[in-house]
């Protein structure tokens, strides 16, 4: 989370209803959940039993165990999947990566 906030903000956080995310109370509040209130991010559990909800997230770790041993760093990995790979969730006809759908999305 450190890592994503020195690219800016981050308005809302979705997680599961996972002990990481829930358990760990500090005064009847989780302490995830107080990180995040201490950075200004909405905190927001998805629906119970309703995969689509953390599919991206899912995604991301299914793709950062199957390549993370051919990187030096875990920047390279970030720049080869926001900046090379195309994703077929995106415009995969034109081959468009997450930064260029973002690109695209904030022109809006």
């Amino acid at each position: 989370m450190e890592l994503a906030l020195k690219h800016g903000r981050i308005k809302q956080c979705i997680s599961d209803h996972g002990s990481t995310f829930t358990s760990n109370f500090i005064d009847g509040e989780s302490r995830f959940k107080g990180y995040l209130k201490s950075k200004g991010i909405k905190p927001i559990l998805c629906k119970v039993k309703h995969p689509q909800s953390n599919g991206k997230i899912e995604k991301w770790f299914e793709c950062y165990d199957n390549h993370r041993e051919a990187f030096k760093t875990i920047e390279e990995l970030l720049h080869w999947y926001n900046d090379l790979k195309p994703h077929r969730s995106l415009r995969f006809e034109e081959l468009e990566t997450p930064s260029e759908a973002f690109m695209r999305k904030m022109r809006k």
